[in-house]
């Protein structure tokens, strides 16, 4: 059984897709989740965006710091602009616990199992030509395990957790016109 919950909505009223150039930033997963990761954010964005979004990895003339920060000063932010001269920057942290909980907050004492793999997935979008986060959501996910040994729950509860937040864009989101 897989719960999810919003942990926090800051800067959630859509994000307008309709110009700009895009970049998305090293995602930031355990390396079971990161791949799939990376594919899924990468098709999603490209549905809205086509040609104007890329990979930070694949492009090799970026002056970038190797991980950005969530909640960035805006100082940092217009240091995006200048390391990478895009219009807009995805950031997204993934964290994961299986059997260790201590890292976690959960909202409203939400119920401990002894068995238990939890993840929470943070997606936040700057606009580097105003130094601004534009969009910005945490949601938190945890399934009963019976297996201790494996970490596809936890993958399977990054993706939910991403697939909740990725629906939510998608319902308050200005699409580009083609």
């Amino acid at each position: 059984m897989t719960n999810y919950f919003v942990i926090s909505k800051y800067h959630t009223q859509g994000i307008d897709f309709s110009n700009g150039k895009w970049l998305i930033g090293e995602i930031e997963a355990n390396p079971y989740a990161k791949d799939k990761m990376t594919n899924l954010v990468l098709k999603d964005f490209s549905d809205y965006l086509q040609d104007r979004v890329k990979y930070s990895l694949d492009e090799k003339s970026l002056l970038l710091p190797s991980q950005v920060p969530l909640n960035p000063s805006k100082s940092m932010i217009l240091d995006l602009k200048k390391g990478a001269n895009f219009d807009y920057f995805v950031n997204i942290k993934c964290k994961n616990a299986k059997n260790d909980l201590s890292g976690f907050e959960f909202p409203d004492h939400f119920y401990y199992k002894k068995q238990m793999s939890y993840a929470e997935v943070t997606l936040q979008v700057y606009d580097l030509n105003l130094g601004e986060i534009v969009y910005s959501q945490t949601v938190g996910g945890s399934i009963e395990d019976d297996s201790s040994l494996t970490n596809t729950p936890t993958t399977t509860i990054i993706v939910g957790t991403y697939n909740k937040i990725i629906n939510d864009i998608k319902k308050k989101s200005i699409k580009p016109t083609m």
